[in-house]
């Protein structure tokens, strides 16, 4: 998943986490340039449907933040 959220957003970081050990709950960070937020989480959604339409039940924290905003 980490790979085709930043390939969309084309992102300089991604991270990942599996939020309960289970594989179907997840917390997502991102970090990117380039889109407003609300913009920036449906990208993320659009790159991730495959595995919300089969693996993961839930994405249950999604963080997308601008370089500045991350403090880089």
């Amino acid at each position: 998943m980490e790979k085709k959220i930043k390939e969309e957003l084309n992102a300089e970081q991604v991270t990942v986490k599996d939020a309960y050990g289970d594989g179907r709950h997840v917390s997502i960070d991102v970090i990117s340039k380039g889109q407003s937020a609300v913009n920036r989480q449906r990208m993320v959604y659009k790159a991730i449907w495959e595995e919300l339409r089969n693996t993961v039940h839930a994405v249950d924290q999604m963080t997308t933040r601008t370089p500045s905003e991350a403090g880089q």
